[in-house]
């Protein structure tokens, strides 16, 4: 099947009404595609549900032109990567997509935590997007990356508050060599020892954690560590509760560590989940029985 390239909303409807008796599998994307999108992709087609993948450097997330100046893109080599992948529609939205945008989305809570402290206004600017694409593509599930995993609670929320009847299919973080979570944005760092650091931080917590070992004043200890071993610096480097970015407590919950660290001008984040239960116990994270 050729993989059918779309470039405005006329063209995603008629696509759409010849494929009402299939149901759509969305993956949205910004471009630059690797190993982490493609494993997306690769989970998506494990039904047979027509695949769409959209790329749009969407610049109502950024807070900064640089950025999005800067925000690398590979258009010609994503498509033909997607058609080898067999995918089923592309999006390309028209620059008008978002034009002259002025309704915003009321998100709580969960935007006033991690990136939303140093990115003002980044969440509010991905839900306006993925509600357009919600309402145009009325996919029956949209799959995510964990590596972006506020952006993914982001995503459920409205998802919940809209009243979507789509399903918010979840992989983990796709690694390359030292740990390193794939990124389009990483990809502009050439000191891979610098992002072999960030996950080699949340491995020691972790294992610290396993061993019932761990202080949370401890993460302090950690974040001048890596500056000391050459990361420019640490945005955050925090341990909340995964269904709500929650501080933790002595009620059990399962839990993430999360960090923002600024490397060579460019913003890395990653997480890592401890798969266990844990709760905070005068100061110190325990693993629940």
């Amino acid at each position: 099947m050729k993989t059918l390239i779309l470039r405005n909303r006329i063209e995603v409807g008629k696509a759409l009404e010849f494929s009402e008796s299939r149901k759509i599998n969305f993956i949205p994307t910004m471009g630059n595609l690797h190993e982490g999108h493609f494993e997306l992709i690769r989970q998506a087609k494990k039904n047979r549900n027509i695949n769409l993948v959209s790329i749009y450097v969407n610049p109502l997330q950024f807070n900064d032109i640089k950025d999005l100046d800067n925000y690398p893109r590979s258009l010609d080599k994503d498509l033909k990567n997607l058609t080898k992948l067999g995918v089923s529609m592309v999006y390309l939205p028209e620059k008008s997509f978002n034009y002259n945008d002025t309704s915003t989305i009321q998100l709580g809570e969960i935007v006033n935590k991690l990136c939303g402290n140093n990115r003002k206004g980044h969440f509010e600017g991905v839900a306006t997007i993925i509600l357009k694409f919600l309402l145009l593509i009325k996919p029956e599930q949209i799959y995510l990356g964990e590596k972006d995993f506020q952006q993914i609670l982001v995503i459920r929320k409205i998802i919940k508050d809209f009243n979507f009847d789509v399903k918010v299919k979840t992989i983990p973080t796709i690694r390359g060599p030292g740990g390193i979570a794939l990124s389009s944005r990483n990809q502009r760092i050439k000191n891979i020892n610098n992002l072999k650091k960030v996950y080699d931080c949340l491995c020691k917590i972790k294992l610290k954690i396993d061993e019932d070992n761990f202080y949370m004043k401890d993460l302090e200890y950690f974040k001048d560590d890596l500056i000391k071993s050459g990361v420019c610096k640490v945005n955050y480097l925090e341990i909340l509760r995964e269904s709500d970015l929650a501080e933790l407590t002595s009620v059990p919950s399962k839990c993430r560590i999360f960090i923002s660290c600024n490397i060579q001008g460019v913003n890395v984040i990653d997480n890592l989940s401890l798969k266990k239960v844990c709760i905070k116990e005068s100061g110190k994270l325990v693993i629940s029985s």
